[in-house]
């Protein structure tokens, strides 16, 4: 009893896929460069800020750093740096932080005087391109997850 409906569906399916496909073009209008070649419009495509391979955190201070990932454009790490330590001058691209464990650090960002900043656990951060060094005046052990983006935005 259900397998005459279940036909009846599939023939009238059937039926509309060719009507689809058997339309009558000629009433479609045709557009005044129908004769022209389409041409694709070349996108502009943003470029990435220049990074300095040595300057560039894996290279600079591997010693803070436990790589998570580095993929697709984008590398992902975990940076510790216990109380005293202090983070030699290194570069970032466009990135966001995540801080896992809080603390206090003095950070030199972009040759400016150093800047003091308390950072709470579950604090994040997205920022564009910089360079910076570090040093944790804290009494804790300050751990950031760092996303870099190794590709142009999109804009």
């Amino acid at each position: 009893m259900t397998a005459l409906p279940l036909k009846k569906a599939a023939i009238a399916l059937a039926a509309m896929a060719l009507l689809v496909a058997c339309r009558d073009k000629s009433s479609e209008t045709p557009s005044a460069d129908a004769d022209q070649p389409v041409l694709q419009e070349e996108m502009p495509v943003a470029s990435l800020p220049e990074l300095d391979p040595a300057l560039d955190p894996v290279t600079a201070v591997p010693e803070y750093l436990e790589v998570l990932g580095d993929t697709l454009g984008l590398q992902m790490y975990i940076s510790t740096m216990k109380p005293g330590d202090s983070m030699a001058l290194h570069q970032h691209l466009d990135h966001t932080v995540y801080t896992m464990e809080g603390g206090t650090l003095l950070v030199y960002i972009n040759g400016t005087d150093p800047v003091e900043f308390r950072l709470n656990t579950g604090d994040a951060l997205i920022s564009g391109p910089l360079t910076d060094a570090a040093v944790n005046i804290g009494e804790t052990t300050v751990r950031l997850l760092i996303t870099e983006v190794h590709r142009p935005r999109a804009d």
